[in-house]
């Protein structure tokens, strides 16, 4: 009762302190408070479909915790799947080739036999609700919609140290939330937290993936990636972090259909009252053209001189020399185009990549893999494969991956990428959006593959960009494999974002206000905020309205 009391003292104390523009993020952080969302903090958004009526998220009832839990009916349904699997006849071909056509059946015969023997979800899903703290939310979406409230499932990590930084991770597409486990040690509890900063982690499964409920209103159609970031961002809030960053997990010019550049942008740009910087991988950002005014003129400056200027350094002119000098192999340059029709970086491409993946119908892909564990887990193998040929996932983590995406059917994600798809291509027809602070990630500085290079001064037509760095070899499986380069993205986010913005620099007078005693007593009294205590209790239920109010 004590540290509660000290808790709001301190509270009222940086309210007084600071105008309501510079709250600190921190004065009512870990509290359960019921009371609505500052008006001031709300954020208007420009997309049309959403204007009009200025009301707030009126947020009533708190974030109860969450288990997951799969029905044994399923998973005795899915064995029974798996030892009925009728596996193709295959074509015989040299080993160098057997993946040409797809998973070979040498690679997905053992898979079954240890999902059918060795593995266990039960396993699996008491380890993920004993080792993470789990929350959903449901938001009730306006009239004239009739549609029950939608659940939120999302992960929130707080970290044990004073100067922590909230920060929203967005899983990268098709993956959900709690396949992003490596990243959460180093960001939230790095082994020198004095020197290198550490965040308190809200990851959200994007709407109609894993445990997160599917958008299913008309007015979500054409706009799903609209609704996602503010479905997002009022998470945040509703969590009583005013202020905070966001960091995407996957690269965006590898994702389907970009959703992974498309919906980390979003937010940052339609909500830059709370959402102070982005960190982003692999952007979707082309080189600059004739008629783009002064980026096309500094880019053709710097290529003529080779210089290190406006935003270029000489590790750029050394990746483009590679894609210059490269062999124009017409067979060659097909292959690549036919293998990731998305990376090709023809823009008029991306409804024809929906096309070959099965997304321009996606209820009739569906059918298939909602029914057959065996083929997403074909189709999974093959999507590892392509993104990084030399991993290393186990046959647990290949399966962990599949069943996330199996157990809760993967309809909804589908029909998910095929709106994004739609909704990106009209993105791409209107003005860019503000030009919002961002960190920039790229990969393939070393000509790993200089057909997909992204220059980050290529960004700095669309974001304000305050960092960027440059990694050797191909992103991979980023959350497994790149997890230090997605720590210094968002690292570097952080500290050039504290150096522009006084918002995230306000933590400095809380630390003066309480002591590193009362800080860890006030923690352990909130234990239960962190861990599953009560899940027999229903689901938050919150009124979630479109519009915003206006900062």
């Amino acid at each position: 009762m004590i540290n509660l009391i000290r808790r709001h003292l301190r509270s009222s104390l940086l309210h007084s302190l600071y105008s309501k523009e510079n709250i600190s993020l921190y004065s009512t952080l870990s509290l359960p408070s019921r009371s609505h969302i500052p008006m001031d903090m709300q954020e208007a958004t420009s997309n049309p479909a959403m204007e009009g009526d200025q009301r707030n998220p009126n947020f009533e009832e708190e974030i109860q915790p969450y288990k997951i839990h799969v029905s044994s009916k399923y998973l005795s349904l899915t064995q029974k799947k798996l030892e009925l699997t009728r596996l193709p006849h295959e074509v015989a071909l040299p080993k160098e080739r057997e993946w040409e056509l797809g998973a070979p059946k040498n690679e997905i015969e053992p898979l079954i036999d240890f999902w059918l023997e060795n593995y266990s979800w039960r396993t699996q899903e008491a380890h993920l609700n004993n080792s993470l703290p789990q929350y959903r939310i449901a938001f009730r979406l306006p009239p004239p919609s009739t549609s029950p409230p939608l659940r939120i499932h999302f992960v929130h990590i707080r970290s044990r140290h004073r100067h922590a930084i909230p920060l929203l991770l967005i899983p990268s597409s098709p993956l959900t939330n709690l396949s992003l486990i490596p990243l959460f040690a180093p960001l939230s509890d790095p082994a020198s937290p004095t020197s290198t900063q550490p965040f308190h982690l809200v990851v959200p499964s994007i709407p109609g993936l894993g445990f997160s409920d599917p958008l299913q209103t008309p007015e979500a159609e054409g706009t799903v990636l609209e609704y996602t970031a503010m479905i997002l961002n009022s998470i945040m809030l509703r969590l009583k972090y005013d202020f905070y960053l966001a960091s995407a997990t996957g690269s965006g010019r590898e994702s389907a259909v970009g959703v992974d550049y498309h919906l980390p942008r979003l937010i940052g740009e339609r909500f830059p009252g709370s959402c102070l910087g982005v960190s982003l991988l692999e952007p979707e950002v082309q080189s600059p053209r004739v008629g783009e005014g002064m980026s096309w003129v500094k880019f053709r400056v710097a290529r003529f001189l080779k210089a290190a200027v406006f935003g270029y350094v000489k590790e750029d002119w050394r990746a483009m020399n590679l894609l210059r000098n490269k062999s124009k192999d017409t067979t060659k340059k097909d292959q690549v185009n036919e293998e990731s029709p998305l990376l090709s970086g023809k823009k008029n491409k991306s409804l024809e990549t929906v096309g070959v993946l099965g997304l321009r119908e996606p209820t009739t892909l569906s059918y298939a893999l909602c029914d057959s564990p065996v083929g997403l887990l074909a189709v999974f193998c093959s999507g590892l494969r392509k993104i990084s040929p030399n991993h290393s996932l186990s046959p647990t983590e290949i399966i962990d991956v599949t069943s996330l995406a199996w157990l809760p059917g993967i309809e909804a994600g589908a029909r998910f990428w095929a709106a994004a798809a739609k909704e990106i291509q009209a993105m791409s027809k209107k003005p860019p959006g503000p030009r919002t602070r961002v960190a920039i990630t790229v990969f393939r500085v070393d000509g790993s593959d200089p057909d997909r290079y992204t220059c980050p001064a290529w960004a700095t037509r669309k974001h304000n960009v305050v960092f960027t760095q440059r990694a050797v070899g191909l992103p991979g499986l980023v959350s497994w494999e790149r997890v230090d380069v997605v720590v210094a993205g968002v690292r570097g986010l952080a500290r050039e974002i504290g150096n522009l913005d006084p918002r995230l620099r306000s933590r400095r007078l809380e630390d003066v206000l309480m002591s590193d005693d009362e800080y860890s007593a006030s923690e352990d009294d909130e234990s239960g905020h962190d861990i599953q205590l009560n899940v027999g209790r229903p689901d938050t239920v919150a009124n979630f309205n479109t519009n915003h109010g206006a900062a």
